[in-house]
């Protein structure tokens, strides 16, 4: 179950679903850029945080998260 991401400006509320917390948080520092207000992330289990809260949003492991790198060409 995704990470749902909302904050809202002047045309109403905007939401996006991400699958980490990391990505979430990404996309919410994104919103808060865009000048959005009254932007949260709510994790799979229903927690809400808001933007004072961010801190303390649970992060993946370094052992779970998916790896970026591309084995070496040869």
């Amino acid at each position: 179950m995704p990470y749902t991401v909302s904050g809202t400006d002047i045309r109403g509320v905007n939401t996006a679903r991400r699958r980490t917390p990391e990505s979430a948080l990404k996309k919410a520092r994104e919103l808060i850029a865009r000048a959005c207000y009254d932007v949260r992330i709510t994790t799979p289990e229903g927690r809400t945080y808001h933007a004072t809260e961010f801190g303390d949003l649970p992060r993946t492991p370094a052992a779970r998260r998916p790896s970026h790198k591309h084995a070496p060409a040869g």
